[in-house]
C-alpha cells in the first residue's frame, strides 16, 4: 500500500493518542505503487566490459547524448557488422538444419516483450524439447536476453554426436517444472570452438569470456523459471579445436562446456562487476571525462578490436599517452603501471620493469618508449648489426604479398559440416628493375581450390623461370603458402618456394623502431617512415586493410560476371601492389642508411 493511501485510512487516527482508525469520512484513495527495480541490463551489454574495452560502453552513451559526434567509420563493407551478418545467417540456417534432421524446434522472438517472455515460460512448462530464440528476464539482478537453444537436457543427446552430460546430470529434475530433466542454455556462435585439452571446457581466448558471461545471464534467468539453476551452459560453434591434438570440422559434432562451479567460477564475480559496471556508465557516464580518465575503466584498450569505436580510442590514446598502444604490453601491465602512479608511457618511469614485463621482448619494448621520448632520432638504431636473412644482399630478390579469403565465406550449404575453405586469391610481386618499380600479379577467376592451385603453379613458375630468387614478405605469407601447400596435394617439389626473408622479424629482432611508431605492423611502420620522409608510397586503394580487400573480392567473386577484370578486383590489385612496394621502399631505404 502506498504512503498516500496509508495517509487516507489513518488520517483521524494519526491525530489520536492510541493511533487506532476511526471513521473517516474522507474519500479513500489508493495508489498502487510498484516496487522499485532495476533498470535492465541485456546480456549483450556486458561484451565490451568483459573483453577489458569498457570505454567503448561510455563513448557509445556520451555520443547518444549529443556530447560526442564520431565519425562513422564503418560502412556496409566493414568486418565487424559482416561477420554479425554471417553469425545471423550461420544461426538461421543451423537452425532449420536441427528442426529437419535432429531436434522439433519452436522458436519465440528475437524481442523482448511481455508476450515473448511468457510464452518462453509457458513452452518450458510444456516440455517442448527445443526452444529457439527465448527471451528470459530475471528480475532478481535485473538482467534478460535472448537465448539460442533452450534444450531439454534430455534431449541433448539427440542434438549432438557426443553426449555434453552425464546420466546424472541428465536427469536433475528441475523443482517448478515437476520432470526429471531439466533446461540448458546453448549459444551459437560462428566461430571454431577453442577447446582445453580435456575436450570438453572452453578456453577464454578470443571473445569467449564475453560469451561466458552472456551465457551465465542466461543460465540465471533460466533458474527462476524452472527451480533449478544448472551449473553449466554450453556454446555450439562451426567447428571445434584442441590446439594441435585434434579437431573435427562437424558444428554439431560436440559442444563446448562452461562449467560454473569449478573451472569457470571466476565468471560469476566477473559478470556480477559486468552488470554493475553497465548500470554506473547509465547512471554517472555523463560526469565522467577521458582526459584525464575519471577511473580505470576509461583508459583505451588499444590490444582490443573495437569497430567504428577505434577511431575515438585512438584520439583518445594520443591525447593521454596510452600505454597499452604500445607493442605486446596488454591491460594487466598498463594497471600495474597506473597502480604505481604511471599513466601514460610519456612518463620516463614507464619502463618494463615498472610493468613486470621481462624476457626478451622487454628490450623491443624500451626502445620503442625511448625513441618515442626525445624529438632527435627519427629511427634507431644509426647501424644495424643483425644480418638475419643476408638483408643487406642486394641479389636476386622479389617483394611478394598474399591477399586471402578466409573461410567466414564458406557456404552453409554443407551443414553440418563445415569444413575449412581459406584460399589465396591473389599474389602480387614486386621486383626492382635497375631501380625502376615492376609489378605482377596472379588472380584467381573464382574462388575454389582449384584456381587457387593454377595461381601458386603460375607464381612458382615466374619464380623459377627467375632463378629462384629470393622473397620479401612481411610476416605472414611464408605460413600462407605453407598452408595452401598442405591442401594442394598436387603440387610437385619443383614448385615450392625455398627462400624466405621475413622483414617483419627484421625490424622485432635488431630492434628497428621509428619515431611515432608503436607497433610492428606493416601499416604502422610505412605511415610513420613515410611521415618522416623514409619512403615515399602511399595507398591510393580504397582498401585500407586486408579484411576490408576479403569482403570486396567475396562480394566482387558473388555478384560480377567477370570479377578477375572487375573495377572492384583492379582497386584490391592497388591495394596489393601498394604492400609489395612498400617492402622494397622500406628496405632499400635501410640498406642506404643503415
Amino acid at each position: 500500500m502506498s504512503i498516500r493511501a496509508k495517509r487516507s485510512l489513518l488520517c483521524v487516527a494519526d491525530n489520536t493518542r492510541s493511533k487506532r482508525p476511526k471513521l473517516c469520512t474522507e474519500e479513500i484513495v489508493i495508489v498502487k505503487e510498484k516496487p522499485p527495480t532495476l533498470e535492465m541490463v541485456s546480456a549483450t551489454h556486458l561484451y565490451n566490459y568483459m573483453m577489458n574495452d569498457p570505454l567503448v560502453d561510455w563513448l557509445k552513451l556520451t555520443n547518444r547524448r549529443g556530447t560526442r559526434n564520431p565519425q562513422d567509420y564503418t560502412n556496409a563493407n566493414g568486418f565487424t557488422e559482416f561477420i554479425m551478418n554471417r553469425g545471423i545467417e550461420f544461426e538461421s540456417e543451423l537452425i532449420k538444419y536441427i528442426n529437419i534432421n535432429r531436434v522439433p524446434v519452436r522458436s519465440v522472438s528475437d524481442y523482448i516483450t511481455e508476450e515473448s517472455l511468457r510464452e518462453t515460460k509457458e513452452l518450458m512448462f510444456q516440455g517442448i524439447p527445443l526452444i529457439h530464440s527465448a527471451p528470459v528476464r530475471n528480475s532478481r539482478n535485473g538482467t534478460q536476453g535472448v537465448i539460442d537453444i533452450l534444450i531439454r537436457s534430455d534431449f541433448l543427446s539427440k542434438l549432438v554426436d557426443e553426449p555434453p552430460l552425464t546420466e546424472k546430470e541428465v536427469l536433475m529434475p528441475a523443482r517448478s517444472l515437476g520432470k526429471p530433466y531439466h533446461y540448458v542454455v546453448i549459444d551459437i556462435k560462428f566461430s571454431t570452438l577453442p577447446l582445453r585439452a580435456d575436450g570438453i571446457h572452453l578456453l577464454n581466448s578470443g571473445s569467449y569470456p564475453a560469451y561466458k558471461a552472456q551465457c551465465l545471464v542466461y543460465t540465471e534467468a533460466v533458474g527462476l523459471i524452472q527451480g533449478f539453476t544448472a551449473p553449466y551452459s554450453f556454446i555450439m560453434g562451426r567447428r571445434w579445436k584442441i590446439n594441435k591434438a585434434g579437431n573435427n570440422e562437424t558444428c554439431l559434432n560436440r559442444l563446448g562446456r562452461i562449467s560454473y562451479n569449478s573451472i569457470d567460477i571466476d565468471y560469476k564475480k566477473r559478470t556480477r562487476e559486468a552488470i554493475k559496471w553497465v548500470r554506473d556508465v547509465r547512471k554517472f557516464g555523463h560526469t565522467w571525462s577521458v582526459n584525464p580518465p575519471s577511473r580505470i575503466e576509461l583508459y583505451p584498450n588499444m590490444c582490443a578490436e573495437s569497430g567504428k569505436w577505434n577511431c575515438e580510442k585512438e584520439k583518445i590514446s594520443d591525447m593521454i599517452g596510452e600505454i597499452t598502444n604500445i607493442w605486446y604490453v596488454g591491460v594487466k601491465q598498463r594497471n600495474l603501471a597506473i597502480e604505481k602512479g604511471i599513466k601514460s608511457w610519456r612518463d620516463t618511469e614507464c619502463t618494463t620493469k615498472n610493468m613486470n614485463i621481462n624476457g626478451v621482448r622487454a628490450k623491443t619494448i624500451d626502445a620503442i618508449l625511448d625513441i618515442n621520448r626525445q624529438n632527435v632520432d627519427k629511427i634507431r638504431p644509426d647501424v644495424i648489426k643483425t644480418n638475419i636473412g643476408d638483408w643487406r644482399d642486394e641479389c636476386n630478390e622479389l617483394y611478394v604479398d598474399f591477399e586471402t579469403l578466409s573461410d567466414i565465406f564458406s557456404e552453409f550449404s554443407s551443414l553440418p559440416e563445415q569444413p575449412k575453405t581459406d584460399i589465396i586469391f591473389m599474389i602480387g610481386i614486386g621486383w626492382s628493375d635497375n631501380g625502376i618499380w615492376r609489378y605482377k600479379n596472379f588472380t584467381c577467376s573464382e574462388p575454389t581450390h582449384k584456381e587457387e592451385q593454377r595461381i601458386m603453379i603460375e607464381f612458382s613458375k615466374f619464380v623459377l623461370d627467375r632463378g629462384n630468387p629470393k622473397i620479401h614478405y612481411w610476416h605472414a605469407e611464408k605460413m600462407f603458402w605453407n598452408s595452401a601447400e598442405a591442401r594442394q596435394f598436387d603440387l610437385t617439389n619443383n614448385w615450392k618456394i625455398r627462400k624466405w626473408s621475413d622483414l617483419c622479424k627484421l625490424f622485432q629482432e635488431e630492434p628497428i623502431v621509428i619515431k611515432d611508431c608503436f607497433k610492428f605492423g606493416l601499416k604502422a611502420i610505412a605511415s610513420s617512415m613515410r611521415k618522416h620522409g623514409m619512403i615515399a608510397t602511399q595507398n591510393e586503394s580504397d582498401c585500407g586493410n586486408g579484411a576490408t580487400a576479403m569482403i570486396k573480392a567475396w562480394e566482387t567473386y558473388r555478384n560480377s560476371e567477370d570479377p578477375k577484370n572487375s573495377n572492384e578486383m583492379k582497386e584490391i590489385i592497388k591495394y596489393n601492389e601498394f604492400d609489395c612496394k612498400v617492402l622494397w621502399e622500406i628496405l632499400t631505404f635501410l640498406r642506404k642508411n643503415h
